[in-house]
């Protein structure tokens, strides 16, 4: 489970906002893994909504992010827009392995353990290049 902390900031509240309801919703992915009293079908039906809700609010992110960075003339816009793409362009291929009946948790938590991975790499270093920088 990922706590907000300050370190996560880029200095922007809209984006510190949307940051933490994208861990909101990687945090309810984990506890849905983690309960141990829902039937195999029921899980499979309810990681798949969150995976599809966890991709619409990352693009609705990213987009947010690309037309200030656009606004603002930010400097890495077209480095951060190929970061973006190739984040959700894998994405859809590791939900693309979650099938039902096929290891459900197993893969929902190696899915789940990439998210954060790349979620805290990307705040704490691709994005913290822009705080400051869109002022």
């Amino acid at each position: 489970m990922i706590k907000w902390q300050d370190k996560f900031s880029v200095g922007y509240e809209i984006f510190d906002n949307q940051h933490k309801e994208l861990i909101k919703i990687i945090n309810s992915l984990e506890e849905l893994i983690k309960d141990k009293d829902i039937h195999e079908d029921l899980l499979y039906d309810k990681i798949n909504g969150i995976f599809s809700e966890l991709l619409d609010y990352t693009v609705y992110h990213f987009t947010t992010e690309e037309e200030i960075f656009e606004e603002k003339g930010y400097e890495l816009t077209e480095e951060h827009k190929n970061i973006h793409n190739e984040f959700v362009e894998s994405v859809k291929e590791e939900v693309a392995r979650f099938e039902l009946g096929k290891n459900e948790r197993v893969v929902a938590l190696e899915i789940y353990n990439n998210l954060i991975d790349w979620l805290m790499n990307h705040i704490l270093g691709t994005d913290k290049k822009y705080m400051n920088k869109l002022d």
